[in-house]
């Protein structure tokens, strides 16, 4: 079985965010994967804090890689931070917001072949 949560813009403090990760650290996971998906601000700050196999998940990633691409977050640099998996398309993007050009299924598509 596979268990993830995507934290999407929470917690809004430091000490919430430790708690959180007390929490998970704190669970059997020794039948299941567990992915944690923080917030990009706090993706860096969670790596290596899980104890029981909890794995960083980004919530997104560009498709060109590292460049002028101010607030994206690239595989390359996910990677070198020891970051094996990402999670990519979100239905919030699309309800809430509306399709952006970087959340259609073109996009999508573009962004998997680049991760794969």
């Amino acid at each position: 079985p596979v268990v993830g949560g995507n934290w999407k813009c929470n917690p809004d403090s430091a000490s919430k965010l430790d708690g959180l990760i007390a929490n998970i650290n704190a669970c059997d996971t020794s039948k299941c994967d567990v992915y944690v998906c923080p917030s990009p601000l706090h993706v860096a700050y969670c790596t290596g804090k899980f104890t029981n196999g909890a794995l960083v998940t980004p919530q997104n990633c560009n498709f060109k890689g590292c460049g002028a691409f101010t607030g994206e977050m690239a595989v390359e640099q996910m990677k070198d931070m020891g970051v094996t998996q990402v999670l990519i398309g979100h239905s919030e993007r699309r309800g809430e917001f509306g399709i952006f050009p970087m959340d259609d299924n073109t996009t999508l598509a573009t962004k998997l072949k680049y991760i794969l």
